[in-house]
């Protein structure tokens, strides 16, 4: 667990989020993009769903989501990544309280026989909000790969 953590710690964060501004204007922060030739290197068949798609509404830092929140989040992904237009947005909202999403990809692009799409992300919990682009792979054999770009050294890869 330690080195997950240390992981999380020197990557790439997602950025902060005024959410005021957000709830306010009705519209995502300007997304961070990919430089082109970087995303075409590093991809790959990338990971599994898993925690990291929450941003930092996880592990020791409270608020966290709940499971119907989650799996609303997990199926706004999915809907935004198989079915949307680049920069066409998905949005959840909780129901039993200040919490929601949004998902938007922004570019879509194929590596060999997958089909990749860089996509923003922003989640809310109350006042705090988060916001980070992350890509998504289709693989030959249908399920979809993540590149969370948490790993160290990942910023250079970001415009």
């Amino acid at each position: 667990m330690s080195s997950l953590l240390l992981i999380n710690c020197v990557g790439v964060h997602p950025q902060k989020v005024d959410i005021n501004k957000i709830k306010k204007e009705r519209k995502l922060p300007t997304p961070d993009f990919f430089i082109p030739d970087a995303q075409y290197i590093t991809s790959g068949n990338g990971s599994g769903w898993n925690l990291r798609q929450f941003l930092d509404f996880r592990f020791f830092s409270p608020p966290f989501f709940n499971s119907k929140e989650t799996k609303q989040h997990k199926a706004a992904v999915y809907m935004a990544i198989k079915h949307m237009k680049d920069f066409e947005v998905v949005s959840w909202y909780s129901k039993s309280r200040d919490a929601g999403g949004k998902v938007r990809p922004i570019f879509t692009y194929q590596i060999n026989s997958s089909i990749c799409r860089d996509f923003q992300v922003l989640l809310y919990i109350g006042k705090k909000a988060r916001s980070k682009t992350l890509t998504a792979c289709k693989m030959n054999w249908g399920y979809w790969g993540f590149n969370y770009w948490d790993w160290p050294g990942a910023e250079k890869y970001i415009n």
